[in-house]
């Protein structure tokens, strides 16, 4: 039926991943203190879910304050180890012992849809940018799904099994390990694009997505492939140490936020930047035989989780130390650890405990299963009783025998009356909050009071690491502007203001609502001085950086259209030398400068000649012999210009170009070809056949010298 979804089925998808449809999970949407689970609720935009093993549940945890604000229990998962995959706004859960994977309504707090895969244990989901796919990572079979009703897309694609672990990168393409082939084989809105070769048959893969770019790590061979938005690609070769530690001990993160692709082979920590693509090693002190987990980037920092003793390992780049551990479960355990929102999320998916740190290297422990929260043993939502309240207590003295004597009533003491502090009117929350990033990287936060009672002054709640200036604006202001700095372009915050007053005889305050995420950036000016020279090694690009560019970590697209065609993205410099273009012309040069926040280019049209090169004469043969030069690379019949007598001297040769054949009337083969050099020799200057000037490549005079001679305009 063409409206009917269409699931997995063994006799249609190549490596026979075999899905079924199961009943939607109508699972227990658990709101802490309120209402309905048919509601809607709102989390927090800078958010994680959260798996808890033990309780078959999902917790929804506020990246800024550490506390939990939702979650939901799946049903029938209680024990199971799960997989969550979120990514663009869509959450998804894998359970990998059922293989049933359902998606989460972050608005209702329910799940709303699941699949059930047969052999779970070889399938791998992925999501992300509005796409999603499942794969049988054993069988090699990749199938696209609809990522809000788990719905096959499309064919499936048959690729070369065992695959490694796949990736969605930020132009939505989908990045597979092959070892078997050593390629990475890419998928384009479910159909096969061409795939890019990394090492030999068999080599050991890994992939890791470095700032929505994918970078293949191949660890036989200690070398990482990072490939650019235009298709570019750069080799970094790596320490022998990867190449030599054994099969599957190399630690490598499936992404991080930024460019830094942290790798730990044994005690060495490699640190790959993959914009630049320099590379830094370092030998650290890491505990003996203690089970380590992939190492995660953020900041200036590396996070190493530390399974043995359920804490993270802390590495600052920045002064080349260890810092101290940050606790997450404090017993052994696994440890799961991504980066999102740029934050660090490590989940203790057996424990009730898991921690958050932001780009600081500020940490919040999270409580999954607190005690505090509303509607919890600790804290239970009162009920509704008969009226007297104690009814059906045992009354003290008051057994129902008739023998025992009364006992007589204690006198009545009036209490002493104290008279109630006087009621206070609390102030209104603060309102109309504006975030407002600047060019010098920070952020300006403005506000009105809202009114009501009397405030004693306002502060700034910002996320840890941040600093706000003032620290607190008093109740008449005048000025009521905060200026936030500390924050990492790229990254996202949310601030609110606290309304403080004397409330009786403690201090309290309203707090207002949230920002929406803000930018600690903003967009680039465009690059000026734009320009092109040819060079020995090929066309030198240069231009000037935009104002604040350090500030608004800057990097840069460089595309060149003309004769010879080049492009480069996500580069950090400023100049760019290019052995692809070695031919004279008219080229237009485009340098885009982008950060998180947006992009501005700025575009040349400029002519790029190549530097002469000089040579010695040869085969002039007798003194007085005519050589002809012509205006065109070719025998035009005009023999009105000519040098004679050049064997052995220096001759400026400007350019190279195939163009008409000639051949000595002597016959000898060594005396014919189509290749003509531009020449200078003293006043005189034309195009001679090749085989008079030694040239790189003399013996062949039908295909260009190369560099450091330059193809001549065409």
């Amino acid at each position: 039926m063409s409206g009917e979804r269409r699931f997995f089925r063994r006799d249609r998808l190549t490596g026979h991943i075999a899905i079924a449809v199961v009943a939607v999970l109508c699972a227990a949407a658990v709101v802490f203190g309120v209402g309905m689970a048919s509601a809607k609720y709102h989390l927090a935009d800078v958010g994680g879910w959260l798996a808890s093993t033990q309780k078959g549940e999902l917790v929804h945890v506020n990246g800024l304050s550490g506390k939990v604000d939702g979650k939901v229990t799946l049903s029938g998962s209680t024990g199971h180890p799960m997989k969550v995959v979120q990514q663009g706004g869509v959450v998804l859960i894998v359970d990998q012992v059922t293989g049933v994977v359902s998606r989460v309504d972050p608005a209702h707090l329910n799940v709303v849809q699941g699949a059930g895969y047969r052999g779970a244990a070889g399938m791998q989901v992925v999501s992300s940018s509005g796409m999603a796919y499942a794969l049988d990572q054993q069988k090699g079979s990749v199938q696209r799904l609809d990522p809000m009703t788990l719905a096959t897309m499309g064919a499936p694609l048959g690729l070369t099994g065992p695959l490694g672990s796949a990736a969605i990168d930020a132009t939505s393409i989908l990045w597979v390990p092959v070892p078997a082939n050593g390629q990475a084989a890419s998928v384009r809105s479910g159909q096969a694009a061409r795939p890019i070769g990394i090492g030999r048959a068999g080599d050991d893969l890994a992939l890791t997505i470095a700032a929505g770019a994918p970078v293949i790590t191949d660890f036989t061979a200690a070398e990482s492939v990072i490939l650019g938005n235009s298709g570019t690609q750069v080799k970094v070769r790596l320490p022998s140490s990867v190449a030599r530690a054994p099969k599957g001990s190399v630690l490598a993160p499936a992404s991080t936020d930024g460019q830094l692709v942290p790798l730990l082979a044994g005690g060495s920590l490699i640190v790959l930047n993959a914009g630049s693509g320099s590379l830094t090693s370092v030998a650290l002190k890491l505990p003996p035989r203690h089970h380590l987990a992939a190492p995660q980037a953020l900041g200036q920092k590396v996070y190493i989780p530390d399974q043995s003793s359920g804490s993270l390992l802390v590495y600052d780049s920045a002064t080349n130390r260890m810092q101290q551990q940050v606790p997450v479960t404090g017993r052994p355990g696994q440890l799961d650890a991504f980066v999102k929102d740029g934050l660090l999320w490590v989940n203790g998916p057996d424990s009730a405990k898991a921690v958050v740190v932001d780009g600081a290297g500020g940490h919040r422990p999270i409580e999954k299963y607190s005690p505090d929260v509303p509607g919890s043993v600790k804290n239970p939502i009162p009920k509704v009783g008969l009226p007297g309240g104690n009814s059906g207590r045992p009354k003290p003295g008051g057994g129902g025998g008739g023998s025992h004597p009364r006992l007589p009533k204690p006198p009545i003491i009036p209490p002493r009356h104290k008279p109630d502090p006087p009621k206070v009117t609390p102030p209104n929350a603060p309102a109309n909050l504006r975030a407002t990033p600047q060019p010098d990287g920070t952020i300006k936060v403005d506000f009105q009071p809202g009114g009501g009672g009397k405030a004693t002054g306002f502060k700034l709640l910002t996320p840890v690491g941040l600093t706000a200036t003032p620290g607190q604006i008093g109740p008449n202001g005048p000025d009521y502007t905060f200026t936030v700095a500390g924050g990492t372009c790229g990254a996202e915050y949310q601030f609110a203001v606290a309304a403080t007053y004397q409330n009786r005889d403690h201090a309290s305050e309203v707090d207002s609502e949230y920002t929406g995420p803000t930018l600690s950036c903003t967009e680039p000016d465009a690059p000026s001085g734009v320009t092109g020279t040819g060079t020995a090694q090929g066309a030198h690009i240069s231009w000037q950086p935009p104002p604040n560019a350090d500030a608004k970590k800057i990097t840069y697209a460089v595309d060149v259209t003309g004769p010879m065609p080049y492009s480069t993205s996500n580069y950090s410099g400023t100049s760019v030398t290019t052995s692809a273009i070695w031919q004279n012309g008219s080229y237009t040069i485009k340098v885009t400068a982008s950060n998180a926040a947006g992009t501005k280019a700025s575009a040349n049209t400029v002519t790029i000649t190549g530097p002469p090169q000089h040579y010695p004469g040869q085969n002039a043969g007798n003194p007085g012999d005519q050589s002809y030069l012509h205006k065109v690379p070719r025998d035009d019949g005009d023999y009105s210009n000519w040098i004679t007598n050049y064997n052995g001297d220096s001759l400026q040769v400007d350019c190279q170009m195939i163009g008409g054949h000639f051949a000595h009337k002597n016959g000898k083969p060594y005396f014919a070809g189509s290749l003509w050099d531009y020449i200078h020799y003293g006043s005189k200057q034309g195009y001679i056949i090749g085989y008079l000037v030694l040239t790189p490549r003399q013996k062949d005079w039908q295909n260009y010298a190369g560099l450091p001679l330059w193809k001549c305009a065409g």
